[in-house]
């Protein structure tokens, strides 16, 4: 999948209600919601949230972590249940569904999620000339 990156990172960011006027992560430039920017000195951090210093930044931070992410060998249920843990009172499954939905992924029930591929599999490139 060309943009698989770009795409995770658009679904993650709706997820996060980034998109809604006022939310915490609009207000604080950060799609993704992420508590940490290890890439950084001296992340500015509150409310337990990273606050981006753009919104250019915010994304680039998101495809970063996403980008690591793909780099480990996890799977979009590894991904997801990180980002959005059951434990922090997500609906992760919902929100697992709505992704695979949204990015074109197959969805793996939680029985069958020993058969979900590492997302470096779906990652392609093309040729620009």
């Amino acid at each position: 999948m060309v943009d698989l990156i770009g795409k995770l990172a658009s679904a993650i960011s709706t997820a996060e209600g980034f998109w809604v006027d006022g939310s915490l992560p609009a207000r604080d430039n950060n799609p993704g919601d992420l508590r940490q920017a290890p890439w950084l000195h001296n992340p500015t951090l509150q409310h337990g949230f990273w606050v981006a210093p753009s919104k250019q930044a915010g994304i680039a931070g998101l495809m970063h972590q996403i980008a690591l992410d793909i780099a480990r060998g996890w799977t979009l249920r590894k991904l997801i249940e990180t980002y959005a843990p059951p434990s922090d009172g997500n609906a992760t499954e919902n929100y697992l569904k709505e992704t695979c939905r949204r990015v074109g992924l197959p969805y793996y029930p939680p029985e069958q999620s020993t058969q979900e591929l590492p997302l470096w599999d779906y990652l392609e490139i093309t040729e620009i000339k």
